[in-house]
């Protein structure tokens, strides 16, 4: 839950960087170098807020190196007030922090089939951390926004080129005005209780609760307030619905509220157990709502088998707002054997995951029901 507003701790201005690229923590994956792309394995995640070293990292550019002295907030367009503030301008201001989850939109993309364009993520590019900074009201209400506002547009620093598209782009990502004036949607400056750092979009970037990340843009240099639909690059290509069917020129549904999804992070894949009484761990959450329940159901991969049963978890903490919820089921496997876990989650909505999402060209909003191949080796129980 973001608390409320305040001036209390205000931080002190973080160190400016040095000159160095900034390498991903040991902890994580690389699945690209530049730009950098990085993911946590399922094990490593599942603890109420997710220690930076074992956040996923999503660059669409190589991370720009911004200077504190230097940096400045633009905000333009639909604005009675155009305003550019400094970094200390900017944290002047009353200040909010809370726990809110990432997930990047192409999560779980490396498991659709057939193959989809895109990073091919696994399950790993999630994460809960506790963020402080500015709401974007605040920033948004001293420029005074004019009436026929529909969209705020977010700029990032970072720029660079994408295939077919001849000229230099710059990052750009919008929001809806209602999503701009939700007092939980931050211009963050600190991650973990710490300043930013540049692969998490040092100094300032913005946190977009319950949407997916791409909207929660790094580096952020520029907030333009518009009365129409942005039609940049990512909004309108790479963060689209692109269903089987689709017109090559029609109007696509934009990715934005996360969909409901769970995942498995104990044990991990190819670990094999033993015999015994094990607790299966793992996480759910939805944009949609909080966490109403989540449900289980462990197969054994043979011909004789009865069908699956669903078998409610239990919730281990309270249904989160922006955040995920733990669950965990204790079993025991007596057997020696191949067996299937499989996990769906349902939000306060009525909103369940389906056991395979619908395909799309993109990969996106992935959020099939989480299966886990499971080896139990060892002595059966007497």
């Amino acid at each position: 839950m973001i608390s409320p507003p305040g001036r209390a701790g205000i931080p002190r201005p973080p160190p400016t960087p040095g000159g160095a690229v900034e390498e991903p923590p040991n902890e994580l994956d690389v699945l690209t170098r530049l730009p950098l792309c990085a993911e946590a394995a399922l094990t490593l995640l599942g603890d109420p807020i997710t220690p930076t070293p074992r956040f996923f990292i999503r660059n669409h550019f190589p991370a720009p190196r911004l200077e504190l002295a230097s940096w400045r907030l633009v905000i333009d367009g639909e604005v009675e007030r155009p305003v550019s503030l400094s970094y200390e301008d900017l944290v002047r201001l009353p200040r909010r922090e809370g726990i809110a989850l990432l997930e990047c939109a192409g999560n779980s993309r490396s498991g659709v089939n057939p193959p989809t364009e895109g990073v091919r993520w696994s399950n790993g590019a999630v994460g809960a951390a506790r963020w402080a900074g500015v709401p974007l009201a605040s920033v948004l209400e001293r420029a005074g926004v004019k009436p026929g506002a529909k969209e705020v547009v977010f700029e990032g620093a970072d720029r660079g080129r994408e295939p077919d598209v001849p000229e230099e782009l710059q990052y750009a990502m919008s929001i809806s005005i209602e999503k701009a004036r939700d007092g939980d949607t931050l211009l963050a400056d600190r991650m973990n209780g710490a300043p930013l750092s540049v692969n998490h979009g040092f100094p300032v970037r913005a946190i977009v609760p319950d949407w997916y990340g791409m909207a929660s843009v790094k580096w952020v240099t520029k907030l333009t307030v518009i009365d129409h639909a942005f039609q940049g690059y990512f909004r309108t290509r790479p963060y689209v619905y692109i269903h089987e069917g689709d017109s090559v020129g029609g109007t696509k549904t934009p990715v934005t509220v996360q969909r409901v999804k769970s995942l498995i992070t104990w044990p991990g894949e190819g670990q094999p157990i033993r015999p015994g009484r094990h607790t299966i761990r793992g996480v759910a959450w939805s944009g949609g709502g909080p966490i109403s329940r989540v449900e289980l159901s462990v197969g054994r991969l043979d011909p004789a088998t009865e069908p699956d049963q669903w078998r409610p978890t239990r919730l281990t903490g309270d249904p989160a707002l922006h955040s995920w919820t733990p669950w965990e089921y204790e079993i025991e496997l007596a057997r020696p054997g191949y067996y299937v876990f499989r996990v769906r989650a349902t939000d306060a909505h009525g909103n369940t995951q389906p056991v395979l999402s619908p395909w799309n060209f993109r990969g996106v909003g992935i959020n099939s029901v989480h299966q886990l191949p499971v080896v139990v080796e060892g002595e059966p129980l007497r």
